[in-house]
């Protein structure tokens, strides 16, 4: 499985970086850190939050002028045996969210997690059944993508469904730990899943997001507005990297900052495929 893991990835990713097209629209910064980071989010003082996925390790990490990183660890207690760490959402006053994949089928989980000292501690569980989301969720399909501020919280699921023939997959929204709406998300390929998610509350309850959709060559920066009720999103495409990146890189997480985007790479498929790194996007790179 493992060789037949490599000979696709080959496959998919035959082409190198356009690094003329990449150097236009964003920076490339490497980071020190275990590999295999996952989700992205802001602090209230700019620091940038992501983790490893199965080294039970978040990092925050600064940017200075010139882009230069400072990171620092934290270590996360109270992840249950068997779950990797997909997505990372800041909540507030040393709250976080983070989206989780299991390794068997059906589960789908957001802890909540609080500073304690000098490590984050989960606190609580939220499970998002099934049932709830109107489709199966395999193994490695959980949450993949979170957001949020205070009481609210947005899930991405990476798993997906099918309605007459067009995809989607569903974006879950949690209010004081309860799930209150579940949306379709209308995917724009026919392999996409998605890998990353953000969002700004509005002083008026709107929920802005922008969310990633890839799939080996397939890298699309999504745009969309969740409904203030029930119905199904139809985003806009931000920004398609696939004709630059061709599949070299893994957006596994991305966030807003007053500087502009950012997405975190997991270097971690079948090995180690790379270093740690942050894209950091020019102001005018995403629309």
């Amino acid at each position: 499985m493992r060789r037949l893991s490599l000979l696709v990835l080959a496959a998919c990713g035959s082409k190198g970086i356009d690094k003329e097209k990449a150097a236009t629209l964003f920076t490339e910064v490497t980071l020190d850190t275990a590999p295999g980071l996952s989700g992205l989010a802001v602090d209230d003082e700019g620091g940038l939050w992501t983790a490893a996925e199965r080294d039970e390790k978040a990092y925050r990490i600064t940017l200075d002028d010139k882009l230069v990183p400072t990171v620092q660890p934290w270590a996360i207690e109270g992840i249950p045996e068997g779950t990797d760490i997909e997505g990372v959402a800041w909540l507030g006053k040393g709250r976080f969210a983070f989206g989780t994949e299991g390794r068997e089928d059906g589960v789908s989980l957001i802890l909540i997690a609080e500073e304690r000292g000098p490590k984050l501690r989960v606190i609580e569980t939220i499970r998002i059944p099934e049932a709830k989301l109107g489709l199966q969720v395999k193994q490695n399909h959980g949450t993949e993508g979170i957001c949020g501020t205070g009481q609210t919280i947005v899930a991405a699921i990476e798993e997906t469904g099918q309605v007459n023939g067009r995809r989607w997959a569903p974006i879950v929204r949690v209010d004081r730990g309860a799930i209150t709406r579940v949306h379709k998300l209308w995917l724009t390929t026919d392999t996409g899943k998605l890998s990353g998610l953000d969002c700004q509350l509005g002083a008026d309850g709107s929920i802005h997001a922008i969310a990633i959709e890839r799939h080996f060559e397939v890298t699309k920066l999504l745009t969309f507005a969740l409904p203030a009720g029930d119905g199904d999103i139809t985003p806009d495409v931000a920004l398609d990297l696939g004709p630059i990146l061709h599949g070299k890189l893994n957006l596994e997480g991305i966030v807003w900052t007053p500087k502009g985007v950012v997405a975190v790479i997991d270097n971690q498929y079948a090995g180690i495929t790379g270093p740690s790194e942050l894209l950091v996007f020019k102001q005018d790179a995403v629309k």
